[in-house]
């Protein structure tokens, strides 16, 4: 049991140092080609993007995988999570559309943003079927295909944005921020083609669509329920938090500190956060790993193999989060020189590292109380901007 812990772990390890290395020369991409607004413009979309995701999502995704990996008739909890997916998709987008125009004018008071704001519009359902496909992936014990994906995921951003930035290097800031945005769309969508053809080719999802909700029960959509809604509790918190930062930020300033401020956003999200976030690949992968792998054996009694599992991956988390401590805080003027060319906010760098330790040790915490079905009072940080 031990052998086949620390053999699937490296192997996630190994995938997740790849997604990440592709997901950081995204960053870097992004940190170069685009210009200072064109950063700005896009750090402040971001935060509402990750709350308007959460909404939608409902934490059906991590839910599917812990329901999923408990049950053993997989299609039933997958039929109804697509089916909540779908009614929660239809009233974020609707009531997003809306609000738009208001949240641009009145809150962020950055007209120009509109396009930004439009550009998550399709990103919504395309997240939910991109997490629906991953935690089902999770669920049946697809731990290498559902984190596999991201290498496709990072690799058709690159491919997108180069091919882009390429064509068309004189666009304004709103126009680039835009098609950052858009990338993450394009990431996703190849995410899912390879998560669908993983799973039909090996068999695994024999659904007919005619009949795709007719045997569905009450106790099918509890199951999903009774885990995603604390799970979305917990990570709406943050998500919240993280969408009101730069509402709280520009409230009652002028137009110049408005701005002033808006520039010092888009430096910390746009280059300090990527840096000081960067074990998160790790953890949460390992995390992903933990959830339904930890609900099987324990649901099945074998607590023994469950209290290792978790002990590795607590352990494993705890020293990847100290690792970078210790590089942010000895190394932080070379690290922004080496990623971004610059050193600006390097004294930031070092002050957050020591804090960002335990960051690390959040995601499996979070996923044992969802997995023990205590998730009432967990709280995920969102700081993970795509």
């Amino acid at each position: 049991m031990k052998k086949t812990i620390i053999r699937s772990t490296f192997y996630l390890v190994i995938l997740s140092v790849i997604a990440k290395a592709l997901s950081f020369i995204v960053r870097i991409l992004l940190a170069r080609k685009l210009s200072g607004d064109a950063m700005n413009y896009y750090s402040l979309a971001s935060s509402t993007m990750v709350f308007m995701i959460t909404l939608a999502q409902m934490g059906i995704p991590n839910a599917l995988s812990k329901v999923i990996a408990q049950s053993h008739n997989p299609h039933k909890p997958l039929k109804a999570a697509i089916f909540l997916s779908v009614c929660s998709n239809v009233i974020i987008i609707m009531l997003f559309l809306f609000a738009i125009p208001f949240m641009a004018h009145v809150i962020l008071k950055q007209d120009v943003i509109l396009p930004v704001l439009y550009a998550i519009l399709p990103l919504i359902p395309i997240v939910t079927i991109s997490g629906i496909l991953k935690g089902y992936l999770f669920g049946i014990q697809r731990h290498m295909s559902a984190t596999a994906c991201q290498l496709f995921e990072e690799g058709s951003r690159i491919i997108f944005l180069l091919i882009i930035f390429d064509r068309y290097p004189l666009l304004d800031a709103v126009s680039m921020a835009r098609l950052a945005m858009i990338s993450i769309s394009v990431g996703e969508v190849f995410s899912s083609i390879y998560m669908l053809l993983s799973l039909l080719i090996k068999k695994r999802t024999p659904l007919h669509v005619p009949a795709l909700f007719h045997d569905l029960q009450r106790k099918n959509f509890d199951e999903v329920l009774h885990v995603s809604i604390p799970m979305t509790g917990s990570r709406l918190i943050g998500s919240l938090t993280y969408f009101l930062e730069p509402i709280v930020m520009v409230y009652g300033l002028s137009a110049l500190q408005s701005q002033a401020m808006i520039n010092a956003y888009g430096s910390v999200n746009g280059y300090i956060l990527p840096i000081i976030t960067m074990p998160s690949f790790l953890t949460i992968t390992l995390s992903n790993f933990l959830l339904p792998s930890f609900t099987y054996h324990y649901t099945r009694h074998h607590e023994a193999q469950a209290n290792k599992l978790f002990t590795t991956i607590l352990g494993c988390c705890f020293l990847v989060g100290m690792g970078c401590s210790v590089i942010c805080y000895f190394y932080n003027e070379e690290l922004l020189q080496l990623f971004y060319h610059t050193n600006k906010g390097a004294l930031l760098l070092k002050q957050m590292a020591w804090p960002f330790a335990l960051y690390a040790l959040q995601p499996p915490l979070s996923s044992m109380l969802h997995a023990l079905s205590l998730s009432k009072k967990p709280y995920q940080i969102p700081w993970q901007v795509p």
